[in-house]
């Protein structure tokens, strides 16, 4: 099990990596690198997350929605966002000031990237939160208390997504291994997280399973919406609803 490094700062009662500062530059090519043997790039597993919520919450296509993306990094979400979740009223946190920077410059329009300590996010309340790939890097004893920090932040009716990798995959166990930036990684079992949303509380909470298939299986992705209970896939999604 990897330990938490220096790079992990204390900010009001919650434990943040900022370690990503020294990868902001190189963030997509070193992940690109990492997951390679998927056949996948990071274009591709953002807009599957995409369209994942889409699918699962087609009700948001319907009207504007305040969309608060969690550990945004150098903003990869965003690039997609207008094109699949067009309604979508965008922001976006992460604990790492270069990252934001980074995200910042790398488009035109406007979009609305913060820093985590800067607070002005948290005078907004949100139809849909949703972090991938954050959580495991955040010491799990914090866990309980950030995901209650979010559920606060929502709209009646609103929903939390936290979208993590499966430590019951070897595959993903391998390519978090040799992932670079992954060093701090202490992957979640699903039912930890299920537990802490349940504990917040949240209503509706579900687990999700999905990334089955490599790229050179894709003409399979079809089959995903009927895996969802099965916990082999690469990655999986818990989701809960405010009341």
């Amino acid at each position: 099990m990897h330990q938490y490094t220096n790079s992990i700062v204390f900010s009001e009662n919650f434990l943040m990596p900022k370690s990503f500062d020294s990868y902001s530059k190189n963030y997509n090519e070193r992940l690109n690198n990492a997951i390679r043997q998927t056949g996948y790039d990071v274009d591709d597993l953002v807009s599957a997350k995409l369209y994942k919520l889409r699918s699962l919450f087609p009700s948001l296509s319907e009207k504007p929605f305040r969309l608060l993306d969690f550990g945004c990094g150098v903003g990869n979400l965003y690039k997609q966002v207008t094109d699949i979740l067009p309604t979508a009223i965008y922001t976006g946190v992460d604990p790492s000031k270069d990252s934001i920077l980074k995200a910042r410059s790398r488009y035109h329009r406007d979009p609305d990237f913060q820093e985590y300590d800067s607070k002005e996010w948290e005078t907004n309340v949100y139809d849909l939160i949703f972090s991938a790939g954050v959580f495991h890097h955040i010491p799990h004893a914090e866990h309980t208390r950030l995901i209650n920090k979010l559920s606060l932040l929502l709209n009646k009716g609103g929903r939390l997504v936290i979208w993590e990798h499966n430590p019951l995959n070897p595959i993903t166990q391998k390519i978090v291994k040799d992932c670079p930036f992954d060093e701090d990684a202490v992957l979640i079992p699903s039912k930890d997280l299920e537990s802490h949303f349940t504990k917040v509380p949240l209503s509706n909470v579900q687990i999700i399973y999905t990334t089955f298939f490599p790229k050179f299986l894709s003409a399979l992705n079809f089959m995903d919406p009927y895996l969802g209970w099965l916990p082999l896939g690469g990655q999986y999604l818990v989701m809960g609803q405010k009341n």
